[in-house]
């Protein structure tokens, strides 16, 4: 019987070191973990167009060129941009060049183009139509759709923001005989970057 009691005991002992040790191993995991420190987030995100510079007006048909800009090419909301060119004689052109600039420290890329040409109504028109006044689109030298994702690195912490060149040409086609159903064709050209 002696043998039954000291061997319980033992089990009794055991279990209750057992409870202590959980005790102690619960109240140490359990005890608030503080830390204290500070971070500071120096980047920027500074992307927009600065500036649009208007090419002279040329006829590709060897005659003098009447474009004009109707309203002067504006820039709103820093990455949008529009131009209104009025035409009067087949060939005529005019080109403009807008600055994209980076002045931010983090890298953009480009995710969308979004070009709508409009001649004063609700629905959007063609960029290019058949004998009609058209518009190109080019970033960098490539077609607008082929520079997505391209990126602009972001200014260098001692340097020169970093830029990228947008050319749009719009012109009546040279082989036009009578005046296109659209003689007003008002362009919107925004695009859109991220974070790269």
């Amino acid at each position: 019987m002696t043998e039954k009691k000291e061997k319980k005991n033992i089990l009794i002992g055991g279990l209750l070191v057992a409870i202590v040790a959980m005790a102690v191993g619960y109240a140490a995991l359990a005890q608030q973990l503080t830390i204290n420190g500070t971070a500071q987030v120096t980047s920027t995100w500074d992307v927009k167009f600065t500036h649009i510079s208007e090419g002279t007006p040329s006829n590709s048909a060897g005659v003098a060129s009447t474009a004009k800009n109707r309203t002067a090419p504006s820039i709103s909301g820093g990455t949008t941009a529009t131009f209104d060119v009025e035409f009067q004689t087949p060939g005529d052109t005019m080109e403009y060049d807008i600055t994209v600039t980076n002045d931010g420290s983090l890298d953009a890329k480009l995710a969308n183009v979004v070009a709508t040409a409009t001649d004063g109504a609700s629905e959007p028109l063609e960029l290019t139509e058949a004998k009609g006044i058209n518009y190109e689109i080019t970033i960098d030298g490539k077609p607008y759709a082929s520079a997505k994702n391209d990126v602009i690195a972001g200014k260098p912490a001692d340097g020169p923001a970093n830029t990228s060149t947008v050319h749009v040409k719009v012109w009546w086609d040279q082989t036009a005989t009578e005046v296109p159903e659209n003689t007003v064709k008002k362009l919107t050209l925004t695009l859109e970057y991220q974070q790269a």
